[in-house]
């Protein structure tokens, strides 16, 4: 079991998630223990098999609840259980578990546990918009990181600073943050990461109109998701390439990789990926002049949005309705209840250019 479990950590040091997954598999099957089962339902997780990782760490949990590990433990397991019901979009569940981790991590004075709660509610913090706590829970798991002395912990808060900032309509800023964890990533070997990062990178770049640049950029993370075979991650990296070639102009091709990408959200049930999809159609649809369509497809985007609380996505979807009809009121009002200057890059009659 012990050659499985080395073997297991092996690939995932690797970024191969779907590899490390098989010989956490025949770990599990040989002699079941807490760390088979807990790294078996962190791998389902990476490749977006998040009800097989909810199955994983109910598992590793019954170690605890035998006394076979510390009750410790269990902060791992809300923590993985907790991304695992925010990747489903059930939100208060998943809040719910981080903060029952975030107290675990206080307990046992896990300076670096505590930072991993607190990045993790920053982001969903981040989805369900509110931005300003987001950044505050971030900042916080940022100085807490900087403290364990973790650079690739450090990175990945960078980059979850650097998304919300980029949301906020503080672009140069959110470039910063991608900039430097992209230098940790490398430096730590960490291939997720600089895939994440490079991700991050296009969408700042986009936003500033350095379009060549965003291009480059995703096409990278394209090319490092796919090393790893991580369809989720890779589908969102092709929505903001189908971005980038909205800005250029180029609307065939940004309507292939938006089916693409669609495919993709489909196939893994990915409805806030599929909330930008439709975003992205009516963009497409409004600019090629079919008005009838592209409101079908924004209307669908936002009652999806209302539906799972995502706020921002839904004033998205409201933006462009108002762009294609021209009544009433301009919705982006709204943004100023996030502290956003992203309306400072629309003009009128721009392409509706997603941060």
């Amino acid at each position: 079991m012990i050659q499985y479990l080395k073997k297991a950590e092996k690939f995932r040091s690797l970024s191969k998630f779907k590899e490390a997954a098989k010989y956490y598999v025949l770990a599990a099957k040989k002699n079941p223990s807490y760390d088979a089962c807990y790294g078996l339902g962190d791998m389902y997780r990476m490749i977006g098999e998040f009800r097989k990782a909810l199955w994983a760490y109910k598992k590793a949990y019954w170690f605890i609840k035998n006394n076979k590990v510390p009750v410790a433990k269990s902060a791992d397991i809300d923590m993985g259980a907790g991304m695992a019901f925010r990747a489903l979009m059930d939100y208060k569940r998943s809040s719910k578990l981080f903060i029952n981790a975030r107290e675990m991590y206080k307990l046992i004075n896990d300076t670096e546990g505590a930072a991993y709660a607190l990045w993790c509610l920053g982001g969903l913090n981040r989805i369900t918009g509110d931005l300003r706590g987001a950044i505050k829970n971030l900042d916080k798991s940022l100085v807490l990181f900087k403290k364990s002395g973790n650079k690739s912990s450090v990175a990945y808060a960078l980059c979850a600073r650097g998304g919300t900032l980029r949301i906020m309509g503080r672009f140069k800023k959110s470039l910063t943050c991608y900039r430097v964890a992209n230098k940790y990533f490398v430096k730590c070997k960490d291939i997720f990461g600089q895939a994440y990062s490079n991700c991050g990178m296009g969408s700042a770049v986009r936003m500033l109109g350095k379009y060549r640049l965003s291009e480059a950029r995703y096409k990278k993370a394209e090319r490092l998701y796919s090393s790893f075979k991580d369809e989720i991650n890779y589908a969102y990296v092709l929505w903001g390439h189908a971005n980038t070639l909205l800005c250029l102009g180029k609307f065939t091709e940004a309507g292939k990789l938006n089916k693409k990408a669609g495919g993709l959200f489909r196939k893994w049930k990915d409805e806030r990926g599929l909330v930008y999809i439709l975003l992205q159609a009516g963009e497409l649809e409004r600019n090629s002049g079919s008005k009838v369509r592209a409101i079908k497809f924004f209307k669908r985007a936002i009652r999806i949005s209302r539906k799972h609380g995502l706020k921002i996505e839904e004033i998205y979807g409201q933006m462009g309705v108002y762009l294609t009809t021209k009544k009433g009121l301009n919705p982006i009002q709204k943004y100023d209840k996030f502290n956003t200057k992203w309306y400072s890059v629309l003009k009128k009659n721009s392409i509706l250019n997603f941060p």
